[in-house]
């Protein structure tokens, strides 16, 4: 994919923690023109007027898109009158953008823009990375996108009955990745668990306690806004359950650090954690943090992910409950060595180089250029 001119559209604004959304829009932005268009930041209160729209260069080829709905609570009208405002909110959207006629339009959002005419394009995708229940119009986006495509089957499942999606799983950020900075871990352990992510209401934290308070000779690393960021608008996890937490000695709340120095975290530490409660299993089931943890080429022992239910326990080990992770977690920390041998190091970090992001964007290419044939 080289010198189209793509927008990107994005549920969660640019920020310093990247998912999904963001490297790609990084990765396609080294060989293209990329708009990155954040979520409406609120509404004109000259409503039908003008949409107020604010262009900011991130770096080379890549530039932040901002804007107003020009309705109030536009999400929540009549899906008519969401349509024809979105329509013309697209018109002014690229007319601020200096856009004719955009090569591409990339979007990531099933609540805006669902129809995807509304942009005059040469080609729509919409690619779907999460379970989108209360989403009224997702069938609109599925069906009005030239290209539909899912990071799992069981996403993709979904909607089988009015569109086949096709699977394109999650990327590795192999560039991010092979940065090194240096990072000062707290704890003085010589072992050391690390989860990164958002903490939010899906993870099992009476097992994250239970995994502290039962291997007082591991230090635990806790990566991720633990407050309000652009990936949620407010603090995900119970003050008190935070404050409770933080009390174990081995368990430490690092907070948000750069993407690119997020391998350096995990390159110091031993075990990799998923933790999700069994009850999420469906809504998490191919977690974007799992290609950072194997790239580290260290173990990596989760609650069982739909994604990788055909994977080589070299590269991820699943429980099936929370005994069976305490269990896990002890044998791995009492066999550390074995688990992380030089020869199952070097297959984890294979498995990420294989479905790095210039790979995932690739493959999505030949499905254009296939689909336009």
């Amino acid at each position: 994919m080289i010198n189209k001119v793509i927008l990107l559209i994005s549920p969660e604004p640019w920020g310093k923690n990247f998912v999904s959304k963001h490297h790609y829009a990084n990765y396609l932005a080294k060989n293209n023109t990329v708009y990155f268009l954040n979520p409406a930041s609120s509404f004109s209160k000259n409503p039908f007027g003008t949409v107020q729209c604010v262009t900011t260069k991130i770096k080379a080829n890549l530039i932040q898109v901002d804007y107003v709905n020009l309705l109030p609570r536009l999400n929540n009208l009549p899906k008519a009158i969401q349509k024809a405002t979105y329509k013309k909110q697209a018109k002014q959207i690229q007319k601020a953008c200096g856009v004719e006629k955009f090569d591409l339009v990339w979007s990531f959002d099933p609540n805006r823009y669902f129809d995807q005419t509304v942009w005059i394009a040469e080609k729509t995708i919409y690619h779907t990375v999460d379970f989108h229940p209360n989403s009224g119009f997702e069938k609109d986006i599925v069906l009005t996108s030239d290209l539909f495509i899912g990071v799992t089957e069981l996403v993709l499942k979904d909607h089988e009955t009015y569109r086949k999606g096709i699977e394109i799983n999650h990327a590795a950020d192999v560039e991010g990745f092979a940065k090194t900075t240096e990072v000062k871990l707290p704890g003085t352990n010589s072992i050391r668990a690390i989860y990164t992510g958002n903490f939010h209401r899906h993870i099992d934290y009476d097992l994250l306690r239970d995994l502290a308070t039962a291997n007082p000779d591991v230090d635990f690393m806790m990566i991720g806004p633990t407050t309000g960021s652009n990936l949620a608008s407010k603090n995900t996890i119970e003050l008190n359950e935070l404050s409770e937490l933080k009390q174990i000695s081995n368990l430490h709340f690092i907070g948000t650090v750069a993407p690119e120095e997020l391998q350096s975290y995990l390159s110091k530490c031993h075990i990799n954690l998923v933790l999700f409660k069994k009850e999420n299993e469906k809504i998490h089931c191919s977690p974007h943090k799992l290609m950072g943890y194997f790239y580290s080429g260290n173990v990596t022992l989760s609650n069982y992910i739909d994604a990788h239910k055909n994977t080589s326990e070299d590269i991820i080990i699943m429980a099936k409950n929370s005994v069976d992770t305490l269990t896990k977690f002890k044998t791995i920390k009492n066999n550390l060595v074995a688990y992380n041998h030089v020869d199952l190091a070097k297959k984890r970090k294979e498995f990420a180089l294989e479905n790095s992001y210039p790979n995932k964007i690739a493959a999505i290419n030949a499905l254009i250029i296939q689909h336009h044939d």
